[in-house]
């Protein structure tokens, strides 16, 4: 009777689970069609244009085409594909350090990114080198950026045996790769620091069907390696000794973790710029949600939360704007960058659940 009233409370709290993870994915598709259908200025593209590229593939305007296929749908779901990579991976580095402030950013994944691409902008050795790889210089800089920094880390993992000592570390590391950029800035063109402004500002505005395919093919393959990691990352919700009681290799564990974040923020990071919130505010917006550790649940809520902020912020970005004349002496107005937003509206969220006392991690 114990047995049979034990498996239906296990049996609930599954359903419980899935019902969630449904609604977290038809919240992502209403969002997906809203930003599609309004997510846009052009008042020339009404909502029937927008439905007859969608049924027949065309509006039967070029024009509109263009809109709608080369302008409108890769920034939609370039923003999808964003908030699912770096709040996946947000949540793998939050597991693997056990501290809630750990993401791509904070440990220096995203600086070693950045501290790269401005090598390509600013250094002419490093912009000949890589005209080799042409239009997609910043992505292969920026994904060597990322590795290098990765490497880094991997090589303070393999000396240390406390995992917050290995943050504190990489965050050190970081500020060092923020100074050298610094530097590089305070030396460089003016057009270059603008080009290098709009990049660290975080925007989906420049991506373009081409930038797609790099950003799925990351997606898939951390998908495919997160599914692989589902296990060595709920042995480390015990802690470390408990993951080495049942024969886990810590440390080739940390190095796996560390090479799949990685591997996907490398690749998105230098198509879309810095956006350094929704690492750590998506895991922690979904773990009140689904309201377990279990990575098999907790890990797709994290990235679908991802999708969703990065969505909301998008749509936020397009319909208010900045009053430029209030820092400068013109009257033009400019689009919010949607990475200004998300960290506005991340934060705010954030520090609401703190507040709320929901900050510790819930096992069940």
């Amino acid at each position: 009777m114990d047995e049979e009233n034990n498996l239906k409370k296990l049996y609930g709290k599954k359903s419980y689970k899935y019902l969630v993870l449904l609604f977290l994915v038809i919240i992502c598709i209403v969002l997906f069609i809203i930003s599609i259908y309004y997510g846009g200025n052009a008042e020339s593209v009404s909502v029937g244009d927008i439905t007859q590229a969608i049924i027949h593939q065309t509006t039967g305007e070029v024009y509109k085409d263009v809109i709608v296929k080369e302008i409108r749908f890769p920034k939609v779901f370039g923003a999808i594909l964003v908030g699912m990579a770096l709040a996946g991976s947000g949540l793998m580095l939050q597991v693997l350090f056990r501290n809630l402030l750990a993401s791509p950013y904070t440990t220096g994944i995203s600086s070693g990114v950045l501290l790269m691409v401005s090598l390509v902008l600013f250094v002419n050795s490093f912009s000949e080198f890589f005209k080799a790889f042409v239009g997609y210089e910043t992505l292969i800089a920026g994904w060597i950026g990322g590795l290098l920094s990765t490497l880094i880390l991997i090589a303070i993992a393999h000396k240390s045996s406390e995992s917050n000592s290995i943050i504190v570390i990489s965050l050190l590391a970081s500020y060092m790769f923020s100074g050298l950029t610094s530097y590089l800035i305070s030396n460089a063109p003016v057009d270059s620091v603008k080009q290098y402004y709009g990049f660290s500002m975080g925007e989906v505005s420049k991506l373009t069907l081409d930038s797609l395919y790099p950003m799925t093919f990351a997606i898939i393959v951390f998908i495919i390696l997160a599914i692989y990691l589902v296990k060595p990352l709920n042995a480390l919700l015990f802690g470390e000794n408990y993951a080495k009681s049942f024969g886990a290799n810590i440390k080739q564990i940390r190095v796996k973790i560390l090479l799949t974040t990685s591997f996907v923020v490398g690749l998105i990071i230098p198509l879309v710029g810095l956006m350094a919130f929704v690492g750590i505010s998506g895991p922690y917006l979904a773990r009140p949600i689904i309201k377990t550790s279990d990575n098999r649940y907790l890990l797709p809520a994290s990235m679908l939360v991802g999708a969703i902020l990065m969505l909301v912020c998008y749509l936020i970005s397009l319909k208010y704007y900045v009053p430029i004349a209030m820092l400068t002496n013109t009257n033009s107005l400019t689009i919010l960058p949607i990475g200004a937003v998300l960290d506005i509206i991340g934060g705010i969220v954030v520090l609401y659940l703190i507040i709320k006392g929901e900050k510790k991690i819930i096992i069940q």
